[in-house]
């Protein structure tokens, strides 16, 4: 009598199993699955490289929407830069390789700043400033990797700025910093991308008068040392920044074209950087302020250094703070004029025809 079913041969069993798998393995390694008799492995990009890795389960039907899943997971966490290498395959000898490849923020950070280092020291310190600021956000050894841009959007969007302006400027390195590793991890979406400036009120321009500056130069004339007087008089006739101002120095001069060469600016720290504009150009100067660097010349012309200086110290001004502090402000308040910064408070004066 003959079975109810035909039972082939186990060889022919394994060959039609082994037939099978063949066909499942072709449409499943597609989705990143590779099955073999007694296992799974998954198949993903990981910083430019293909990498495979074992699953110890059984190629079943759950075990392979099992492995399937975990490869979307894999790549959707690569995408966005959260993907734990170690983690995720704890005993893979790629884990330790991946976790050594990936720099850590400080080491990624420390790499940046090390391509700015034709910045001036001021700038310098304060790009390191900020970053030693989004360590304590992040974190200083975490993978870099794993700083996702929902992260930075809730630091930047968690913090309390005292003003958009200083947001903005703390997100010049930590941008350059990610742009950096990412043009170091190309399989990393970049998670600084779509993170965006804060928007800052901008003051009104609001010149003073001529009558004004003639009574502000009048009042310093009359109760501060002359060198102050000389020092506003000329920002007033030039127009220039009080970085470039205190940078300026005798050799600067061409009294025969009377014109002065702004080549240079002060930083914060009293050290020179180049100008903002990142143009040197010639200013041309008004037979008043040529007339007032006459007058300079008496206090610091044999010094062949910076036209001027504080005449408390008798060094060359440091930064604009003092000159701000002791006599800008003070006069302003004494004269009841509206309070301004004193940065460029003069409009250069057209060149007589």
């Amino acid at each position: 009598m003959q079975p109810p079913f035909h039972v082939a041969p186990s060889g022919a069993r394994d060959t039609q199993r082994a037939s099978a798998l063949q066909l499942q393995n072709g449409m499943d390694r597609a989705r990143g699955v590779e099955l073999r008799d007694k296992s799974i492995r998954v198949v993903f990009i990981w910083q430019g490289k293909q990498r495979r890795e074992k699953l110890d389960l059984r190629p079943t039907p759950a075990n392979i929407k099992y492995a399937e899943r975990l490869v979307a997971e894999i790549k959707s966490k690569i995408s966005v830069g959260t993907f734990d290498y170690a983690a995720t395959f704890p005993n893979s000898p790629h884990a330790a390789e991946s976790a050594t490849d990936t720099p850590t923020f400080a080491d990624a950070c420390e790499l940046y700043l090390e391509t700015k280092g034709r910045l001036a020291d001021a700038t310098q310190s304060q790009y390191r400033n900020a970053l030693e600021f989004w360590k304590g956000k992040f974190g200083a050894d975490t993978r870099i990797n794993l700083i996702t841009h929902g992260k930075i959007a809730a630091a930047v969007g968690g913090h309390p700025w005292p003003s958009a302006k200083l947001c903005n400027n703390y997100l010049i390195p930590l941008r350059g910093t990610f742009n950096l590793a990412g043009r170091e991890m190309r399989d990393v979406v970049n998670p600084i991308v779509g993170i965006e400036n804060s928007k800052h009120q901008k003051t009104p321009s609001d010149p003073l008068t001529i009558a004004d500056m003639e009574r502000i130069l009048a009042d310093m004339t009359e109760r501060f040392h002359r060198q102050v007087a000389h020092y506003f008089t000329f920002a007033f006739l030039t127009g220039m920044r009080p970085e470039e101002i205190i940078a300026l120095r005798w050799d600067d001069i061409d009294w025969n074209n009377r014109t002065i060469c702004v080549s240079r600016a002060k930083t914060f720290k009293g050290g020179l950087k180049d100008l903002k504009t990142s143009k040197v150009r010639d200013v041309h100067l008004v037979d008043r302020a040529i007339n007032m660097l006459q007058a300079q010349k008496r206090f610091t012309y044999m010094k062949r250094a910076e036209i001027f200086e504080n005449p408390v110290t008798g060094r060359p001004w440091h930064d604009e703070w003092s000159q701000r502090d002791h006599y800008w402000k003070p006069c302003l308040k004494k004269l009841g004029i509206r309070s301004r910064r004193a940065i460029r408070p003069g409009t250069p004066m057209r060149r007589p025809r």
